[in-house]
């Protein structure tokens, strides 16, 4: 990827003088168009700037703003000066390597042992990720940011070198790879200057670790163990007493946690973002905790089957969270329109609402969502089965900034309605009962052939009923 192709014929690229190989045929183009056609004087020569005649430092300058790949592919080739300038470390401060265009192993290593000023690097889906960051911990003492994901091969010993030579790390996500033993979380608490963590998935997270980790790790803003069910009330509380000077972004699983956990959230008003997954065993009491982060602009409370319309209004009421511009109260399916009604007053910054599955919902609390949130962008309606459609007329005046609308498996919502709207705002993307994008119909004739109704006609002739999917208890994670 980035090749050294080329770099061997260089010397042709120059002359002994240090000058590019077609200097002397500029100057001979010069000095002849200098001559005038009837044979007289020739006009004064004008100077020429080559680019080897520009500064090293503002060459650099301007390779600055080209990625490693364009440097090896595009810099490298053209002679041995610029190659040795596509290959200065300053040049060489974030490599990011993603699973779309797989790069050898050894030439990352051989990247890594050219960029000791490196302070960001970026993994994704590598099997080789131990020898690649026992090779970065060797070479590139100044990292900063290190990204992981979806890699084997994070064990003891990587860890343990990493903390050892890479001690200004703020930064590590290793959301998705096998972390291999309980003693590598233990020791990511070495990292004291950690501002953001992501273990997301990473499975042998215990309590223990959660604690070693809020004790150590002072300075942590960012946290992210979702995916984690094996993390208790205990490290939990203890996690928010340590860490409410500093917490601004949380997300939990909330399989194993109970409102204890939640009503601990109250010390930690620095909290800006909040979300938490299959909190099942949350109820009206957990959310006296929530009510109290006043300054939380994103919040996802999902699968909060014991959640009642009651309780979830106290969210909203007396604008209590008066900032919230992302909300996913998806599978909450006591949810009703009293809590739309709430949220519309309280929420007048909206940008993203998510209800998938709130069976209780109707056009009322839709309506009052569209009539007093006039900023939304995203209006995630899956599976709520009460809709109509008829309240989706007004969306392109009430609404001038959607960008999604999705209906999904909603049953009686006619798609002739939803191509209206989409007649009227081409930049916005409606998803019909099939989750099918809708198609502004030319003629009302056309329209009549489209999926609405409760038939869909597939190959052969055969209809299909429209029949509502309820959701998988056991749906995946995330």
């Amino acid at each position: 990827m980035w090749s050294d192709e080329g770099a061997g014929a260089a010397a042709g690229d120059l002359d002994r003088a240090g000058i590019p190989c077609d200097a002397s045929h500029s100057q001979e183009r010069s000095s002849s168009s200098s001559c005038s056609e009837d044979g007289g004087e020739a006009n004064a020569p004008q100077a020429q700037c080559h680019v080897h005649c520009v500064p090293r430092e503002i060459l650099l300058y301007i390779f600055s703003f080209l990625s490693v790949q364009e440097l090896g592919r595009s810099v490298e080739p053209v002679c041995v000066a610029w190659r040795d300038l596509a290959r200065d470390p300053t040049l060489r401060t974030c490599l990011i390597f993603s699973f779309q265009n797989h790069v050898d192993g050894d030439r990352i290593k051989s990247l890594l042992a050219s960029a000791p000023l490196l302070a960001t690097l970026e993994l994704q889906s590598r099997e080789d990720a131990q020898d690649l960051l026992l090779h970065a911990a060797s070479f590139c003492p100044r990292l900063k940011e290190l990204t992981v994901k979806f890699s084997d091969g994070l064990t003891e010993v990587v860890f343990r070198a990493l903390m050892e030579n890479c001690s200004r790390l703020q930064s590590l996500n290793v959301e998705g790879s096998r972390v291999c033993d309980r003693e590598s979380f233990i020791l990511m608490a070495g990292f004291l200057h950690l501002r953001h963590l992501n273990l997301s998935h990473c499975d042998l997270l215990d309590d223990v670790g959660l604690i070693t980790i809020a004790k150590q790790c002072r300075s942590l803003e960012y946290l992210d163990i979702d995916g984690i069910t094996n993390i208790h009330d205990n490290s939990v509380i203890f996690l928010t007493e340590s860490l409410s000077h500093s917490l601004k972004y949380l997300f939990l699983d909330g399989e194993k946690l109970t409102d204890a956990s939640y009503q601990s959230l109250r010390t930690c008003t620095q909290l800006l973002k909040l979300g938490v997954s299959f909190c099942e065993k949350m109820t009206d009491k957990g959310l006296l905790g929530i009510v109290c982060l006043r300054n939380l602009t994103w919040l996802k409370l999902r699968k909060g089957c014991q959640l009642t319309p009651a309780g979830l209004r106290t969210l909203f009421e007396d604008g209590r969270l008066p900032h919230l511009a992302h909300v996913n109260l998806g599978e909450c399916s006591l949810l009703d329109d009293s809590v739309l009604e709430a949220m519309a007053g309280c929420c007048p910054q909206l940008l993203h609402l998510a209800l998938h599955w709130c069976w209780e919902v109707t056009d009322a609390g839709v309506s009052a969502i569209i009539a007093r949130c006039p900023r939304l962008q995203v209006l995630d309606l899956v599976g709520v089965v009460q809709l109509t459609g008829t309240v989706f007329g007004s969306v392109p005046t009430a609404l001038p900034d959607l960008l999604i609308l999705d209906l999904e498996q909603c049953n009686d919502v006619d798609d002739v309605l939803l191509q209206v709207v989409v007649s009227q705002m081409p930049s916005l993307r409606v998803f019909n009962y099939w989750g099918d994008p809708v198609v502004a119909s030319e003629s009302s004739d056309e329209s009549d052939n489209s999926d609405s109704g409760t038939t869909r006609m597939e190959g052969g002739g055969r209809t299909v009923s429209r029949v509502s999917t309820v959701p998988q208890q056991e749906s995946l994670r995330g």
